[in-house]
């Protein structure tokens, strides 16, 4: 019997978790790194002793239209992990005016909802709506500014937190071209592809913990705390991966897939071209004793006018999250609890209920900032060493900078492996 062809996965978040289930599945050897000490990357959970329970470091909502999720999921045994919403809905709530209202996608293919009072924005005109076929047809160096009206009501309540939660860049100057590939995926598919699927254990529970066990079953090398300082380069290949701890000769044979953050990758490959800017994310997590609701009893809300832009809730924990988040990042982690709590005593209907047991998490560099200038930064998988490939949400994905996209990189790059691995 041959041997299987190895394939060093350098990164163990999403993209590279990925990556190494495929890279099994396609009968290769996979050896994987990661130099945090656990996987997942910004898709992780951990116990959080002040909370009593496990928390997400942060908040990611995962649609019907997120095939490659559920393929991987499908891989690792753990297709019941993501439980969806029924029927699929998207409730809102104005801080400012209190109005609120739910998106109510229809099943069909074809948008008619768009045009029925109480399933669509309100507020908004045939024109709005207009600009969701333009956008369709948008090129890479458009601007959302370039498609909708910044001043309208269908803006504030649809454009700007559509764009704040898919792409975490300022809506005015995120990609058009991006925001469309989106909405061709999603609503435009009808309510099956936008139907949320939400984690009720966690993240880390559906996503990642089941990938590194079926990675230990299969037999895959798995090493945490094990960071890459350099990759030696022997005329047009990697040659050498020199660890912290030691280094690791790649045979001619074998594949490297670098499944690391942009400005890693960029520090690590000689004249790689990376995006460069990146934005904050900074999520907040409250425990809420007694019985509540979010608007429309559903698990998320979105939220207009206030500092949080969504609220999501998995049993007594309420968390928000907040998107370019550049200038609130800046805060001590006490304003910014008092500034959510607001929105979220506001939503459960207790306006004057003091600050209960909460967690602020700060994202930095949660993803690389996408404008249409960062997008054309964003690099292939493939590189100009015939063994090394690239994965991560920040590549070439033809997807904003999201789990779906990273795990999308994951399988083209362990694909590629399989394909052309030594030659």
């Amino acid at each position: 019997m041959t041997q299987a062809r190895k394939v060093h996965i350098v990164g163990a978040g999403m993209a590279g978790l990925a990556c190494a289930v495929r890279c099994i599945e396609l009968g290769l050897e996979v050896s994987i790194s990661e130099g945090a000490p656990q996987a997942g990357g910004r898709c992780r959970s951990f116990d959080d002793a002040t909370m009593g329970t496990v928390i997400d470091n942060g908040n990611h909502l995962i649609l019907g239209a997120n095939p490659a999720i559920f393929t991987h999921l499908r891989s690792i045994g753990a297709e019941g992990a993501l439980t969806p919403l029924d029927p699929a809905r998207f409730p809102f709530m104005d801080m400012a005016s209190g109005k609120r209202w739910t998106v109510r996608p229809g099943m069909g293919r074809l948008p008619w909802w768009l045009l029925v009072p109480g399933r669509s924005v309100p507020g908004a005109s045939l024109a709005d709506y207009a600009a969701v076929l333009r956008l369709l047809r948008a090129p890479t160096s458009a601007r959302l500014a370039d498609y909708v009206n910044t001043s309208s009501a269908m803006y504030a309540r649809f454009w700007e937190p559509f764009a704040l939660g898919v792409m975490n860049t300022e809506a005015p100057a995120a990609s058009a071209h991006l925001i469309g590939r989106v909405l061709r995926e999603t609503l435009l598919k009808g309510g099956a592809a936008s139907r949320p699927y939400f984690a009720e254990a966690g993240l880390g529970p559906a996503l990642v913990e089941p990938a590194v066990a079926f990675l230990k079953a299969k037999g895959a090398s798995v090493a945490f705390s094990r960071r890459l300082r350099a990759l030696e380069m022997s005329g047009d290949r990697v040659s050498r991966l020199a660890f912290a701890d030691q280094d690791v000769e790649v045979a001619d044979d074998e594949t490297v897939v670098l499944a690391v953050p942009s400005w890693e990758a960029g520090s690590l490959i000689p004249g790689l071209i990376v995006p460069t800017e990146t934005r904050p994310i900074v999520n907040g997590h409250f425990r809420i004793e007694g019985d509540f609701e979010l608007p429309d009893a559903a698990p998320f809300v979105g939220v207009i006018g206030g500092t949080a832009h969504w609220l999501f809730r998995r049993g007594p924990i309420v968390s928000a999250t907040v998107s370019a988040a550049v200038e609130l990042a800046e805060k001590s982690a006490d304003d910014i609890a008092a500034l959510i709590w607001r929105d979220i005593a506001g939503a459960i209907g207790r306006p004057s209920a003091p600050l209960p047991v909460h967690r602020i998490i700060k994202e930095r560099r949660a993803t690389i900032a996408q404008t249409p200038a960062e997008d054309a930064r964003r690099p292939p998988a493939a590189t100009r060493w015939r063994n090394l490939r690239l994965a991560g949400d920040w590549t070439q994905t033809g997807l904003p900078a999201t789990i779906e996209g990273a795990v999308r990189s994951g399988h083209l790059a362990a694909e590629m492996a399989a394909n052309s691995a030594g030659r």
